[in-house]
């Protein structure tokens, strides 16, 4: 007992300030995937504790991340949003397999310049595909393909609202200024709640601007820890474990990296074995629960480290606090611009 306490006045800062930058991400990232900003936030919750109370790291912060974000929205094009749930426990059970026959271990062999191009190709992936948010383009057909996505956001460019870009490039602007400049509170935070504040004066006519929000495109947003779906077993096909596998080998790579990464940071070593197991454990409780498929996240863990975590009570803490704050302020985000929600996933 007296351990935990310890614990808790070491790394209650750094989890709470970890969970002010996962809700905004969270939320961004459900939509990335075709999801709701709702399963975003679930699956920082759930994926986030149970990966930190099982997990081989003492730094590794998992939720929703860009890594998975163009497969799952591809698949939720092709398959529909109320399978990435069946998704995340597939892929969980993949891992745990994984885990069961020590395959972790010829991740050792994967060039660097490998891990460094598929990053940066998913970096171009999330960035294209915020073009319709970042111009405020509405209504364009939606093709499985990305590209084909792409060329129809280009060819709509004349129709690109002035509004909703001028707020993308000012809120670009901003994070890149903060990260420079703005030491002891994250980017994502302040514009976040700056961008709710414009979308709400926007809702209530207080400010004249005609922009897209949470709210006109996906609804209210509730308040709420699970979301329990109906799992149809029977819909597996060969497309669903091709994804289920892909989304697996992704996770256990960005996983892996992201504490060795921390390792690097704290002269630390973490359980490859743990990690490996908490992982598939995480993605099978965040499908469950209503959630999508998740993984270790770079940033959140980085960020993490740079807030003086020392132990894994700090990622807890995260995701209890990220149920907290969800449960109070959720419903506030339905005003989130999505021009915001474009700058921060740029």
């Amino acid at each position: 007992m007296k351990d935990l306490v310890v614990r808790l006045k070491e790394n209650w800062k750094s989890g709470l300030t970890v969970s002010l930058v996962s809700l905004p991400l969270s939320i961004s990232l459900g939509i990335a995937a075709g999801a709701t900003p709702l399963m975003g936030v679930i699956t920082a919750i759930w994926a986030g504790l149970v990966a930190s109370l099982i997990g081989g790291s003492h730094y590794n912060v998992t939720g929703p991340t860009g890594a998975l974000s163009g497969i799952l929205a591809a698949f939720a094009l092709s398959y529909g949003m109320q399978t990435l749930p069946l998704l995340s426990i597939l892929a969980g059970v993949l891992i745990i397999i994984a885990f069961a026959f020590k395959l972790e271990r010829f991740i050792a062999f994967v060039p660097a310049s490998v891990v460094h191009g598929f990053t940066l190709g998913v970096a171009f992936i999330i960035a294209l595909n915020q073009f319709n948010f970042a111009f405020g383009l509405q209504g364009l057909p939606v093709h499985s393909e990305f590209i084909k996505n792409v060329f129809e956001s280009l060819k709509a460019l004349p129709q690109t609202n002035a509004a909703a870009f001028i707020i993308f490039a000012l809120g670009l602007a901003f994070l890149f200024f903060a990260l420079k400049k703005i030491k002891y509170v994250p980017g994502p935070i302040i514009l976040a709640l700056a961008g709710i504040a414009v979308g709400y004066g926007a809702n209530k006519g207080l400010i004249p601007l005609d922009i897209q929000t949470l709210a006109t495109k996906l609804g209210n947003i509730p308040s709420a820890l699970a979301a329990f779906p109906i799992l149809s077993f029977h819909i597996i096909d060969r497309g669903i474990i091709v994804a289920a596998i892909t989304v697996a080998i992704v996770a256990i790579l960005e996983t892996l990296i992201s504490a060795k990464i921390a390792d690097g940071m704290t002269h630390t070593k973490y359980d490859q074995r743990k990690e490996m197991l908490g992982l598939g454990l995480a993605n099978i409780a965040s499908g469950v629960t209503g959630g999508i498929p998740a993984t270790a996240a770079l940033a959140r863990t980085a960020l993490n480290v740079k807030s003086a975590a020392t132990h894994r009570t700090s990622g807890i803490v995260n995701a209890i606090a990220v149920a907290v704050i969800a449960l109070i302020l959720l419903p506030t985000f339905k005003y989130l611009p999505l021009a915001i929600v474009a700058s921060i996933l740029v």
